[in-house]
């Protein structure tokens, strides 16, 4: 059976794929042509051959990719879907400052080629990698249309907040244009409200607003966009500009389910011979006397030392972090550069001992670990200093030298240097 890491966007290419189908099917060289342009996206071959004519003279190719993993539901699946859109300019030049310039609906995305967008973390089920893949698509094509990007000037949100609360708006993201510094709101609730709402709170902010026929980027084509800004010229301009994006630059039809472990390869990646940037996934094994933990597709796995500290231990040291982080500023030298390292300490060393001791640990023990009821603190910062240097020496004590165990005492150390400015006054 024939399949596709992505659906042909050219003629040639149905074209193309009609030789192989034919070839595989043995069916005459037009049921071929429909069968590939059906493949495509499209209605027929005649349907392909005019959607494709309308295209724009010049357009380059960017390409998206989202994973999805659903393996608890009652039917388990996994996969991957690539779709192409056709932008005015190279994918490359639009996101120069990365995804982050596509605001919300990009902002889940890295750049893995010059012309391909990846999501690092998984969508839960196909459905769901469906909108990401629409949303992430309608975005490229809204910047590219329109030259904006996400908004970044102070003024504008500032601005932006001051609005409070935007009567009946949903599914709202900020945007701006970067040569003329003015603001636009892109608001796209379900339901079309009656005519005329917001009239009077536009006209109390000074706002502009106007319904383009364009499917929006939220849920295209099932939520309806409203463009609001200061500025009646750029909402008129984005209007025009929103309206005008061709149905040939959306990806057509549903894309080809591909493997969760296949890897889509894009053009320029190839053509750049480097090799491809795979994403972050969770660690595996022993390192070094430490074991991962925690972790998923785009997130990186924690470590914890491979041998865990003992259940006394951890009762005795957490009791002095939790009264150490229950010192204050002015009494015990807790400032707040100190009291965030112990904190990070305190909760990470919760997390290694419920993993260490998964069944060990009763609402008793618990209650003897690092968060209980309120204490009072340490008195002097000669008291909390020498709590911290208690602590220190209890998880050299209690854990193995390894990479973990280092980052731990690093933080430890750091607050105890920070405290001793304060003991050496």
């Amino acid at each position: 059976m024939v399949t596709l890491a992505t659906p042909p966007s050219t003629v040639d290419g149905i074209k193309r794929l009609a030789k192989a189908i034919k070839r595989e099917s043995g069916i005459t060289h037009h049921k071929a042509l429909e069968e590939a342009a059906r493949k495509a996206g499209f209605q027929n071959f005649l349907h392909a051959k005019r959607a494709i004519a309308k295209a724009p003279a010049q357009s380059y190719a960017a390409y998206v990719t989202v994973y999805w993993s659903d393996l608890r539901s009652k039917t388990p699946s996994s996969g991957r879907y690539t779709v192409e859109v056709r932008l005015k300019r190279p994918l490359s030049e639009l996101l120069a400052d990365g995804p982050k310039v596509g605001g919300t609906y990009l902002r889940n995305f890295r750049l893995e080629a010059p012309d391909h967008i990846e999501m690092r973390t998984d969508a839960g089920s196909p459905v769901s990698a469906m909108q990401y893949l629409d949303q992430a698509s309608s975005t490229l094509l809204f910047m590219n249309s329109t030259g904006l990007v996400r908004v970044f000037r102070k003024g504008n949100i500032e601005a932006m907040n001051g609005l409070g609360r935007v009567p009946k708006a949903d599914h709202m993201t900020e945007w701006e244009d970067p040569q003329s510094g003015d603001w636009l709101l892109l608001d796209e609730p379900y339901l079309s409200p009656v005519p005329g709402f917001r009239k009077e709170w536009l006209h109390k902010h000074g706002l502009y607003q106007v319904a383009p026929r364009w499917p929006g980027l939220y849920y295209p084509g099932m939520a309806d966009p409203y463009l609001i800004s200061p500025s009646q010229e750029l909402v008129a301009r984005v209007q025009t500009q929103v309206e005008g994006i061709p149905d040939s630059a959306y990806s057509m039809g549903m894309p080809q389910e591909m493997a969760y472990n296949s890897k889509f390869i894009s053009p320029a990646r190839l053509a750049s011979g480097k090799p491809r940037k795979f994403r972050t996934m969770p660690s595996t094994g022993f390192r070094n006397g430490a074991v991962p933990y925690g972790g998923a597709a785009g997130v990186r796995s924690k470590w914890r030392p491979a041998r865990g500290m003992s259940l006394e231990m951890h009762t005795t040291i957490g009791p002095i972090l939790h009264k150490l982080c229950n010192s204050s500023r002015r009494a015990a030298g807790v400032t707040a550069r100190v009291y965030e390292k112990l904190d990070q300490v305190r909760s990470r060393l919760e997390d290694w001992a419920f993993m260490e001791h998964p069944d060990g640990i009763t609402a008793e023990v618990d209650a003897k670990l690092y968060y209980g009821p309120a204490v009072d603190g340490y008195v002097t910062p000669q008291d909390t200093f020498k709590a911290i240097e208690t602590v220190r020496a209890l998880l050299l004590r209690g854990y193995e030298e390894c990479k973990p165990r280092a980052q731990m005492l690093a933080k430890i150390e750091s607050a105890a240097a920070e405290l001793q400015k304060k003991v050496s006054h």
